[in-house]
């Protein structure tokens, strides 16, 4: 619900100026300006589809929590909550859905295989998001048709610019939350190996 009224307040904050200020509004009617919103609205929804699945196809080797883009180093760490990324987290819309894998809340914590499948989604959320805020700029091809109309750019970037941030914060929430659930997944781990030790060392009694 948060993003829904997030993206309406944006339309209508880029469409208010749009109508009254852009040079355009002289010739064109005010519809134009909500034509031109929803196109780069929708182009934009269409490349986050897109690259979200392409991202799934991704080989599961390559969603390492450990390394690489999906690692949450210390100064992440901090810029999150800086940010306050732990007040506001829960207004993110759960994709989880989509996959059959909600990640609204952790139902099962002393289930491995449930954490590690858990720590795997946010792993191709994080992927699929970030990849998703350099891809927002193919919008801008739009505006290499007709470079000089003002609209293109009174519309266009700020459409983009929202998409961006948006597209982003998910990725944030699930950087923040994925050091937690790797040290569950290693707890987990490690109390199996030992419970596992102890029932070899009682059956060669």
């Amino acid at each position: 619900m948060a993003y829904l009224i997030i993206i309406a307040v944006s339309i209508v904050l880029i469409y208010i100026p749009n109508a009254i200020f852009n040079p355009a509004h002289i010739d064109l009617p005010w519809v134009y300006y909500l034509i031109a919103i929803a196109i780069f609205v929708a182009g934009e929804f269409l490349i986050d589809a897109l690259v979200a699945i392409v991202g799934r196809k991704l080989p599961e080797k390559w969603i390492d929590p450990k390394k690489g883009m999906i690692l949450t180093r210390d100064w992440e760490m901090k810029f999150y909550l800086a940010i306050g990324v732990n007040k506001w987290k829960n207004l993110i819309p759960d994709l989880g859905r989509f996959t059959n894998f909600p990640k609204g809340n952790l139902m099962d914590p002393f289930n491995n295989d449930y954490i590690k499948r858990y720590i795997l989604e946010a792993g191709y959320g994080v992927v699929i998001h970030y990849m998703s805020v350099p891809f927002s700029l193919l919008m801008m091809l739009i505006m290499l048709v007709e470079p000089s109309n003002p609209t293109i750019w009174t519309v266009g970037v700020p459409v983009i610019v929202v998409n961006m941030v948006l597209i982003v914060l998910p990725a944030f929430t699930l950087k923040f939350n994925l050091p937690r659930l790797v040290r569950i997944a290693d707890m987990n781990d490690r109390f199996l190996a030992k419970h596992a030790k102890e029932v070899s060392e009682e059956e060669q009694e």
